[in-house]
């Protein structure tokens, strides 16, 4: 018998997400017996923000800021879902608990490979540009 790794239920989870039936999802992750990874976090906030589930995304934000490995991104992702929800005012507190609570920006990051030589190009935010 196989025992189901959490790469399966990232799997799944993300069938269920695209889908849209994100009540499933969230019960699969509540029911796992591994501790849910960053991965599946993810992909559940980008599937409540294309299925304008708002109630769906601060569910697992709650959970994701309880962990010690929630970053940038999941803050980003909360924000965007707010503001394409109508919901600005939220989406304007995220950024600034962002910024208040300094959590580090990774900077977005590119490879390309030209005879032989590989060139890493990374995008700077715009506030530390002096």
């Amino acid at each position: 018998m196989l025992e189901p790794r959490i790469k399966h239920y990232g799997c799944v989870v993300g069938m269920l997400d695209r889908a849209g039936r994100l009540d499933e999802a969230e019960e699969l992750v509540a029911a796992m017996p591994a501790h849910p990874d960053v991965l599946i976090w993810g992909s559940l906030l980008v599937a409540c923000r294309a299925h304008g589930d708002v109630e769906h995304a601060e569910r697992v934000m709650l959970r994701r800021t309880t962990d010690a490995d929630a970053d940038t991104g999941d803050y980003v992702l909360m924000s965007n879902t707010y503001a394409s929800n109508d919901r600005h005012g939220k989406a304007v507190k995220v950024r600034r608990q962002i910024r208040r609570n300094e959590i580090d920006k990774v900077p977005g990051c590119s490879l390309i490979e030209i005879d032989g030589v590989v060139h890493e190009f990374k995008a700077i935010p715009a506030n530390s540009i002096r």
